[in-house]
C-alpha cells in the first residue's frame, strides 16, 4: 500500500470564503457540486452516500474542519482503505476565494491503477461545479 494524493485544480470562487466554508459544512448541499451519473444520493447535514456509475455506493462524513479554510471528509461504505477529501479555501479579496480538492488514500498499486482516472475526474468535476456555484441561492 502507498499513500496516494490525488489533487484539483485550484478554482476561483465569486463569494466569500466564510459563504462557502458554511455551505460546504452541511453535506446536503454537496449534491449541488456532484456530476450528473450519480444515484442514489442520500443525506444529512454531516454525512452523506450516493452511487457512482461504475462503482459500489460510497458515502462521506464530515471529519474535521477548520474554520473559513479547511474542510475534511472521510469515506464511508465499501472502500479499501481510509480515504480523506478535502477542501482548502483561501480568501482573495472581500467577497472572493479560492479553492482546491484533494484527496489522499493508502491504495494498492494495482487499484491505484484502476481509480487514480475516474477520482482525478470527480475532484475536477466538484471544483468546476463549486466555481459555478451561487450558495444565496
Amino acid at each position: 500500500m502507498s499513500q496516494t494524493k490525488l489533487q484539483s485544480s485550484q478554482v476561483e470562487l465569486h463569494q466569500s470564503s466564510e459563504r462557502i466554508y458554511d455551505f460546504l459544512c452541511n453535506l446536503n448541499n454537496f449534491q449541488k457540486l456532484m456530476p450528473p451519473e450519480i444515484s442514489d444520493w442520500n443525506s444529512t447535514e454531516t454525512e452523506c452516500s450516493f452511487t457512482l456509475k461504475g462503482m459500489p455506493t460510497i458515502g462521506f462524513i464530515l471529519f474535521e474542519k477548520t474554520p473559513v479554510s479547511t474542510i475534511v471528509y472521510k469515506a464511508t461504505g465499501k472502500v479499501p482503505s481510509d480515504i480523506y477529501l478535502r477542501v482548502a479555501l483561501e480568501s482573495a479579496a472581500d467577497n472572493a476565494c479560492k479553492a482546491q480538492l484533494f484527496l489522499e488514500a493508502e491504495l494498492n498499486p494495482m487499484l491505484k491503477m484502476m481509480v487514480e482516472k475516474p477520482l482525478t475526474k470527480l475532484l475536477e468535476v466538484l471544483a468546476a461545479n463549486l466555481s459555478k456555484l451561487n450558495p444565496e441561492a
